[in-house]
């Protein structure tokens, strides 16, 4: 932990910004430990236009492996409290994935407090039929499909899981839910919040009627999902997050590897001074290609 910055990492183990700092500087002051020097890629192109929406200009850094393809495909949803981050935060992470293999659609969904849910879980819905229609034009296989994400991008993709499983959708094969948010109430209740007002992903007016959605809080529709990958870190406030999906998928029989690696904080994907950090995504990949390669 000594090669993590003490600001970073008491962010990273409590969740809680560091007096006086800001969280959105911190990612930057920070991109070159997070992202510098990325494994290389076929090929990048990035700010893809997906589609417009209510002023927004949906797009996504798309990563494509070396090699003819076609490929499978990870549509990722980065992490930042739904408030900050975006794919350049994530390069790194999606180029992980695409060095072993992932074609990897890194999405630039709406933030709030400007854009409240529902709409970043509708961009990334959205972003998931957009894979299965377009991928192909970037040597991808959308008949190989999983969805992923980390902290809020990890609440985002479990929502389009619990979606689709509830409602039809694309087939997607696995999840990769990187320390994310299942119960969105308890995580904020746990990290100190104190109802409506503490919190800007939720319309204040309506945060009694939609804690519970599953588009919210996917834990409540999850006997359904395809086989998932959960990587947490045993010092992360989010691993009773973890652990309860867990918990629920096992009740449910569906197939999981629930990776609880010892010491790691929150955002170890993105920490690569850390073991965790090529642990976690080792584990990953292997889960990966077993229900995507066959």
């Amino acid at each position: 932990m000594s090669q993590i910055p003490a600001d970073l990492l008491e962010f990273m183990e409590t969740l809680r910004v560091p007096q006086g700092v800001n969280p959105a500087e911190m990612l930057t002051k920070y991109d070159e430990l997070m992202n510098g020097n990325p494994p290389p890629v076929g090929a990048a192109h990035d700010g893809v236009l997906l589609r417009e929406v209510a002023g927004w200009r949906l797009t996504a850094d798309i990563a494509v492996p070396f090699g003819a393809g076609p490929h499978p495909v990870l549509v990722y949803f980065h992490g930042g409290g739904w408030t900050m981050g975006s794919p350049k935060t994530h390069l790194r992470v999606g180029r992980e994935f695409a060095a072993a293999g992932y074609l990897t659609i890194n999405l630039d969904y709406r933030r709030a407090p400007k854009h409240r849910f529902p709409a970043a879980f509708e961009d990334c819905l959205f972003a998931t039929h957009w894979a299965v229609e377009h991928a192909a034009r970037y040597s991808g296989d959308p008949q190989r499909l999983a969805v992923g994400g980390d902290s809020a991008g990890g609440n985002l993709a479990a929502a389009v899981l619990a979606e689709c499983s509830q409602k039809g959708g694309p087939p997607i094969r696995a999840g990769a839910l990187i320390y994310g948010v299942f119960d969105y109430h308890r995580t904020i209740s746990a990290l100190g919040g104190t109802g409506p007002d503490s919190q800007f992903y939720l319309p204040a007016d309506q945060y009694e009627a939609l804690r519970g959605d599953y588009r919210v809080s996917p834990l409540y529709a999850c006997t359904k999902f395809p086989p998932c990958y959960i990587g947490v870190g045993t010092r992360d406030p989010l691993l009773p997050e973890s652990l309860t999906l867990a918990k629920a998928l096992t009740a449910a029989d569906i197939e999981h590897d629930l990776h609880v690696i010892e010491g790691a904080p929150h955002g170890f994907f993105q920490l690569t001074p850390l073991p965790a950090y090529a642990e976690g995504y080792s584990r990953a990949r292997a889960f990966l290609d077993r229900h995507l390669r066959r």
